[in-house]
């Protein structure tokens, strides 16, 4: 054993780095940590726009009148709705389910800022809550990662 540290040494004497595995986890770690830290602050952002959005949009009654096919298996429900001036608005989910969330011909409500009307969302989990519980928990598996990768790094 102490004939190994001899060789350690001379090798690193030698300006050859010693390889050691517990660098490769902390610096593994410290990237996941990174994603994990973008992934929340992102979440973050996405959840105070929603309750943004949900604290100052006008409410209108909507219909659901088209389901667009989203490549070979999910569907995007179209809704068109009346803003409180009178506008018509026809807009597009920004999700796509299969089975359709929706059929044709039913109501939801929709929640849109009066600036940007075209812009509106079904008031709905889906459409507010599903993407930013995925960052989250995606940012979380990150930061799991991390912390155990720093374990393992610390102990050897």
């Amino acid at each position: 054993m102490a004939e190994g540290r001899r060789r350690n040494r001379s090798r690193s004497q030698q300006g050859q780095p010693v390889q050691d595995g517990r660098l490769v986890f902390w610096r593994i770690g410290c990237i996941f940590g990174i994603v994990a830290v973008v992934l929340a602050t992102t979440c973050f952002f996405s959840y105070r726009q929603n309750r943004k959005l949900q604290a100052l949009a006008d409410h209108a009654a909507g219909k659901v009148v088209e389901l667009r096919r989203d490549g070979d298996s999910t569907y995007r429900p179209v809704v068109s709705f009346r803003t409180a001036q009178g506008q018509a608005v026809t807009f597009a989910t920004s999700w796509a389910t299969n089975p359709p969330a929706y059929r044709v011909g039913d109501s939801v409500n929709v929640l849109y800022d009066a600036a940007a009307p075209d812009q509106a969302r079904i008031d709905g989990f889906l459409a507010f809550w599903a993407g930013t519980l995925i960052l989250g928990f995606v940012a979380s598996v990150f930061g799991l990662l991390c912390v155990t990768l720093m374990i393992v790094a610390k102990k050897g």
